[in-house]
């Protein structure tokens, strides 16, 4: 009795099996979509008659995914994310190999806008988070932020080999290598792990296993009143912590991606050699990956409004030091700060919506705020370009970039959340 009891309790929880997999969704997601377009940027540029031209597909694209997100949130809800990730990575896949092909500008931004846009909603952070969100209440924190590292390590991954695939084989083939290992990489985990809620296999969120009945009882009291407290999509969106949320991350995901597409660009204008400038790139990603492990452990121990005001803060001084100082031991604390405090951004926005709304109509929710913050990024990423070639400068950019941050901080601490559960 005493070995079988044992054997029960070394049994890995489904739960992270999901995390897993969400993991490699967003690394593929968020690697191949936002990180390497700037390695593609060029060689499409060149094709396609200019950057400007080509920026407007990315652009396009953001539009697309948040609207498809509206739609693609209630399936969620209503089907899990198993199938709709599926679909997800074919469309995907089907979008890359039709890049490889596309032979006039106006077809880029139909593949942009339509397949890809579509796929990248279907196996991105909707599902992804969305999955995660409804397996775990008390580690929710812990299990988003190893998930949503995925985000930083697709950029360590799928950049560097983008680049290489341009180089030895040119950018039509590199897109449809890359389409490949879409299919190779998302499909597999999400066939084999994804499923929609933890009573489907008869778990518990967490993946507690009381051993005595009236534990039992007590932790599907604690289920069933988790489950109790989730909001309606149309309810969150009357509430104003709906329009904070939106309105903070809004600002801070704006800055984060602005930044983060032009940083080889602010670099490379400081005299920084190309080849360097993507190398700290690189590196402000893997920080990434170490800030959302950290701010994922802190979402499960403090008030998560507070944990994402000092994640804002952090960013805030990061910025000021890359606008303030040009020196390399600035720019290595910049690195190290911007990079583990942008890293909790994904993490944050995805725990917060859980907690002030429930998990039950998690997709839903999800999927309204996306449009609000997406939209932000669609306009503010081009916006800081203009800013640029206006002023003859980056630095009026880094200034509004630190001073939204500030904005969001006071935002996210008006946003009203539920008392905690407690068994």
């Amino acid at each position: 009795m005493k070995r079988a009891a044992t054997r029960r309790n070394t049994v890995i929880f489904h739960g992270w099996w999901i995390v897993a997999t969400a993991f490699i969704a967003l690394a593929v997601n968020v690697g191949l979509l936002f990180y390497s377009w700037g390695v593609f940027l060029s060689p499409l540029a060149e094709t396609f008659g200019g950057r400007a031209r080509v920026a407007g597909a990315y652009s396009a694209m953001q539009v697309a995914c948040a609207l498809y997100g509206l739609a693609i949130g209630r399936l969620v809800d209503r089907h899990g994310a198993r199938p709709v990730q599926v679909i997800g990575a074919l469309l995907f896949a089907l979008g890359y190999a039709l890049v490889a092909r596309v032979e006039s500008l106006p077809w880029l931004y139909v593949c942009m806008a339509g397949p890809i846009a579509l796929g990248s909603t279907c196996i991105g952070a909707l599902p992804s988070n969305g999955a995660v969100a409804r397996w775990f209440v008390r580690k929710r924190g812990l299990a988003l932020g190893i998930a949503t590292a995925g985000i930083s390590a697709g950029g360590i991954v799928f950049a560097p080999a983008s680049q290489y695939l341009i180089e030895h084989v040119g950018w039509r083939r590199a897109y449809e290598v890359l389409a490949a290992s879409v299919l190779v990489l998302v499909l597999p985990p999400v066939l084999a792990f994804m499923r929609r809620d933890p009573a489907d296999l008869g778990l518990l969120p967490d993946g507690e296993a009381p051993a005595r009945s009236g534990d039992r009882e007590a932790h599907l009291a604690f289920a069933a009143r988790e489950l109790a407290r989730s909001v309606p999509p149309a309810v969150a969106m009357r509430d104003p912590s709906f329009w904070l949320l939106a309105a903070a991350f809004g600002l801070t995901m704006t800055g984060l991606s602005s930044l983060l597409l032009n940083q080889v660009a602010i670099l490379v204008d400081r005299g920084m050699l190309a080849t360097q400038a993507s190398w700290v790139l690189g590196a402000t990603a893997a920080m990434g990956v170490v800030g959302k492990l950290g701010f994922g452990s802190l979402l499960d121990r403090y008030d998560q409004r507070r944990v994402a005001a000092a994640c804002f803060v952090l960013q805030g001084a990061g910025v000021l030091l890359l606008w303030q100082t040009h020196s390399a031991p600035a720019l290595v604390c910049y690195v190290i700060l911007y990079g583990y405090a942008m890293g909790g951004n994904a993490t944050l926005q995805a725990s917060l919506v859980a907690e002030a709304f429930g998990r039950l109509h998690y997709g839903a929710i999800y999927g309204r705020l996306t449009p609000f913050v997406m939209v932000a990024q669609a306009a503010g990423i081009p916006l800081m370009g203009w800013v640029r070639d206006r002023t003859g400068s980056w630095e009026p950019a880094l200034a509004a970039i630190v001073a939204s941050s500030l904005i969001a901080v006071v935002l996210v601490l008006r946003v009203r959340l539920p008392a905690p559960e407690r068994r």
